[in-house]
């Protein structure tokens, strides 16, 4: 039965790899990051990829085996990234701190990697809870009423967005130095 259900992943894996929404870069909308960014990698297989993907988890990820949530040898990885003190918002002399949790998927398939981006949260043991969208006395990037962005917040959203930019620059970086993984169990 699993093998059947991982089939059935495998096909619709390959089906819809390249069927959303893409864009060059991660650009945080009132949605979130709602496109994906496909990058090419003439002449590497899915195999080096996916190992190039590992290895800069393993060496920007706390933990990569246990903020791994999900893997498929050679085709899918995903993992759940922890930036603390992701951004800061200074309000009348006060300067609050938000840390962001990101769940960030790899799909690798004919020498291509598809990056998706999601935020699960933005918290703070300090600061007031912050949200993508929110009224007009939330701490949010974007406007329920009228879904434009808040000013004040334009800076912090600018850094949430090259944040996840930098997790495409850092899996090239390995993909250009020909990574290899150490059998250290991932």
């Amino acid at each position: 039965m699993r093998i059947l259900t991982l089939n059935i992943l495998l096909i619709l894996f390959s089906v819809n790899m390249f069927a959303q929404k893409t864009a060059d870069k991660f650009t945080l909308s009132s949605a979130g990051f709602e496109d994906s960014v496909i990058k090419e990698y003439p002449g590497k297989t899915d195999s080096e990829l996916f190992l190039a993907a590992k290895m800069w988890a393993e060496f920007t990820v706390d933990n990569p085996q246990e903020a791994r949530t999900r893997e498929i040898k050679d085709q899918y990885l995903e993992y759940r990234v922890f930036v603390p003190q992701a951004f800061s918002i200074e309000d009348n002399a006060n300067e609050y701190t938000w840390d962001a949790m990101f769940d960030v998927a790899f799909r690798f398939e004919n020498q291509k990697i598809r990056y998706d981006v999601e935020i699960v949260e933005i918290t703070s043991p300090d600061a007031p809870a912050f949200q993508i969208v929110g009224g007009l006395k939330d701490w949010a990037f974007y406007s329920s009423v009228n879904g434009e962005p808040y000013p004040l917040t334009q800076n912090a959203k600018k850094t949430l967005e090259d944040i996840v930019n930098d997790f495409i620059r850092g899996v090239s970086s390995y993909v250009n130095r020909d990574a290899e993984i150490s059998d250290k169990g991932n």
